[in-house]
């Protein structure tokens, strides 16, 4: 079978426009048609594919391909179109729905749309640059679908054209900001396949409809950006959502009180990220305590930023109880722990084996610092160190600057299979 090409981390660009007719059937690029098995070809292109680990290089040597040689045509045309990033509202978003719409669409695999408009209504020729206007419908190999943009204001009738669009069963992640309610439900209740769901939010009207066992029945991996306190209307939506869901990798952009339903969900996690919100020093342990109590599977661990005030001078780096509790959660192989403070600490990294002392299956912390200002995140990084356990039994420790905590934390999402790609 052949290798499957691994994606660059790096912001993907539009593959240039292709239409299915851009050879006719009588045209070689590059002398006779070759009688080399197909196999053949798929496993060059792939090849070529892999070796180009930069995105916008791979897209254009895979354009190149196309008009090289007759026999890597249908291959890399495939490649070419299998993830696209579709900018709405843009001239190379009408370039990209002309290649779909002749014909590319049923290589589409994974689409990430940006600055997306949440509306619904398409204006003739100008409706080509528009979301709405692609030929969803014959994506039939669509299994992952990223909208970011504006504030969705008609969701119940952009559900509706996703419902009425996208082929039933054929999506496995999905991503927009969309608030889980009746009006939505039916667009779900038409993808029992997806595996990783993420929303801003649970209306904080009751949905009895949340309970069904026919929806989203395959989830596995939840993100969820906003949840309200925890005797609201959304909270008690949240917790009738997760009680019948496979879920096992929970991630939430906000601080939340636990309630006591948080005691019977926590335990069936194996993954949980609460990085997105800071926490300040003074309540860290307590918030931890709740979480090794409860979460007790928990084999990959984001922990919240910790911040320190401008008075705090003297308090160390990370405080001990960021890693004290590790004693506690006995499966846990990877763990990334942040602080937010005015300056960059010296870490005293040598603490950290002692306070952490000899685990079971424990092989990665990433310890990350960033300032208040955000100065030293300008580009998305930050001032980081990877302690990782060896064979031999010991620490060893590295810097990280290079590395994002969100990539590392993705990156063990798949070594440990919970990813859902």
């Amino acid at each position: 079978m052949p290798r499957p090409t691994n994606r660059s981390k790096k912001k993907r660009v539009i593959p240039p426009s292709v239409p299915d007719n851009a050879l006719e059937a009588d045209e070689t690029p590059d002398g006779p048609k070759s009688r080399l098995p197909p196999e053949l070809w798929i496993n060059i292109v792939e090849e070529i594919a892999l070796s180009i680990p930069d995105a916008k290089a791979r897209k254009h040597a895979l354009y190149d391909l196309l008009f090289t040689f007759r026999d890597l045509y249908p291959e890399a045309r495939r490649l070419l179109y299998r993830d696209i990033t579709f900018v709405h509202g843009t001239p190379v978003a009408g370039q990209l729905s002309d290649a779909l719409h002749a014909g590319a669409a049923k290589y589409v695999r994974s689409m990430r749309v940006e600055k997306l408009i949440g509306e619904t209504e398409r204006r003739g020729r100008s409706a080509k640059p528009h979301f709405f206007s692609l030929p969803l419908e014959s994506m039939r190999g669509l299994r992952s679908l990223d909208l970011l943009g504006s504030w969705i204001k008609n969701q119940s009738q952009f559900a509706e054209l996703l419902r009425c669009s996208i082929p039933p069963d054929s999506l496995v992640r999905f991503h927009a900001r969309l608030v889980m309610n009746d009006k939505v439900l039916p667009f779900f209740q038409h993808q029992k396949n997806i595996q990783f769901l993420s929303i801003s939010r649970f209306d904080n009207e009751p949905t009895p409809s949340l309970r069904s066992r026919q929806l989203l029945p395959s989830l596995k991996r939840f993100k969820l950006h906003d949840l309200l306190l925890c005797d609201s209307p959304s909270a008690h939506n949240f917790r009738e959502f997760v009680e019948d869901r496979p879920i096992t990798a929970f991630h939430i952009g906000n601080y939340f009180q636990f309630s006591e339903y948080w005691s019977t969900f926590a335990p069936r996690l194996q993954s949980l990220d609460i990085s997105s919100f800071p926490v300040g020093a003074a309540k860290l342990e307590e918030l931890l305590e709740v979480i090794v109590t409860t979460a007790v599977n928990l084999r990959l661990f984001a922990c919240s930023q910790t911040v320190y005030s401008l008075a705090a001078e003297n308090e160390a780096a990370l405080e001990p109880a960021v890693f004290r509790i590790l004693r506690k959660l006995h499966n846990l192989e990877a763990y990334a722990v942040s602080s937010l403070s005015y300056w960059i600490r010296d870490l005293d990294s040598m603490i950290i084996p002692e306070i952490v002392g000899t685990p079971t299956k424990l092989k990665s912390i990433l310890v990350t610092q960033r300032t208040v200002t955000g100065i030293s995140n300008l580009w998305g990084l930050e001032p980081g160190h990877e302690l990782q356990y060896t064979l031999e039994g010991g620490w060893t420790i590295s810097r990280r600057d290079d590395v994002r905590s969100e990539d590392w934390f993705e990156s063990w999402l798949r070594k440990l299979d919970l990813a859902c790609d």
